[in-house]
């Protein structure tokens, strides 16, 4: 006795559900603001429709032969400004020249650089654990041109001096995760030390601030507060401007397996202590031919250090 009922009513709406209730204000505000623009584009239709499209035909009374005239004498001023203007743009493009430099200009700046790049110099390291494997060996390029004075110190202790001070042997001895590590204390090797070049009485003091440490890679000498240079260098894993202005800038590495770096860094507590001790087992320079050479060993007998307790 059942019959079937078919509902074609339209389902009902729910606003709420496609529409967030907190944004119907704005859509309100935008909805009369699209308003607003409408009903000023008609007004400026029916007044073009009104006018035959001319602005200006309400003006009374109409002009006469003086006021055209001087209209005219207005706007030949008014050329005549345009033209001088182009004239003197005119003559800026006839005498300007392109930002970029002329084969002849580059070829004398190449002769320089090419200077510079021999007269520089280039040391090898090779960084090991104790007791583990090979870190990486890297290439050095030193800012010659810039610091001599502070390359040249560093120079001297990859080299080794008369009285055993060298870089080969000694370890970094504060390595701080991701930030950077220190080494090159050639006299107590526990960061301590000051090395004194022969017969120097007094430490160095800071070259030049003037480049920065931008990029990781980078080698800075550390000065002391009391403006003085051991030897001691730093190795930057990221960019530090904390260290500009506070460290001399001498060098970078432009060679090297790509985890040198990380690998070191891995290496570091947060104290600046390190796991394992990581030492630099070679060390050399490249001369101007070329060729390698292989600096001296460090001979200074180091104070003990304190064993951490078991």
């Amino acid at each position: 006795m059942a019959k079937h009922i078919v509902d074609d009513k339209p389902p009902e709406l729910f606003p709420e559900l496609y529409l967030k209730p907190r944004r119907l204000d704005y859509y309100a505000r935008q909805l009369e603001e699209n308003m607003n623009v409408n009903k000023e584009l008609l007004k400026r239709i029916n007044l073009i429709q009104r006018t035959g499209g001319y602005v200006d035909c309400w003006m009374r009374p109409e002009p006469n032969n003086k006021y055209k005239k001087l209209l005219c004498q207005q706007r030949q001023r008014d050329l005549d400004e345009i033209r001088k203007s182009n004239l003197y743009f005119y003559s800026r493009l006839l005498i300007a020249r392109s930002e970029q430099l002329l084969t002849r200009e580059l070829e004398e700046l190449w002769k320089d650089t090419k200077h510079k790049l021999i007269l520089g110099a280039t040391v090898s390291m090779e960084i090991w654990v104790v007791g583990g494997s090979k870190i990486g060996k890297v290439v050095i390029e030193l800012f010659n041109d810039l610091v001599p004075k502070t390359c040249q110190l560093f120079l001297t202790l990859v080299r080794g001096d008369a009285f055993g001070h060298a870089y080969l042997g000694t370890r970094f001895f504060r390595i701080v995760p991701d930030l950077y590590c220190r080494g090159g204390d050639v006299t107590k090797d526990n960061g301590f030390g000051c090395y004194l070049p022969e017969g120097e009485t007094e430490p160095m003091g800071a070259e030049s601030f003037h480049l920065k440490h931008t990029v990781p890679g980078v080698l800075s000498m550390v000065v002391t507060p009391d403006n003085e240079v051991c030897g001691q260098f730093n190795i930057i894993f990221k960019p530090l401007p904390q260290f500009d202005g506070k460290h001399v800038v001498f060098g970078r590495m432009i060679s090297g397996p790509a985890q040198t770096l990380e690998r070191i860094s891995a290496l570091g507590l947060p104290l600046g202590t390190a796991t394992s001790d990581c030492i630099i087992r070679s060390c050399g320079w490249f001369t101007r031919s070329g060729q390698y050479r292989e600096g001296n060993p460090n001979t200074i007998k180091f104070p003990p250090r304190r064993k951490p307790k078991q």
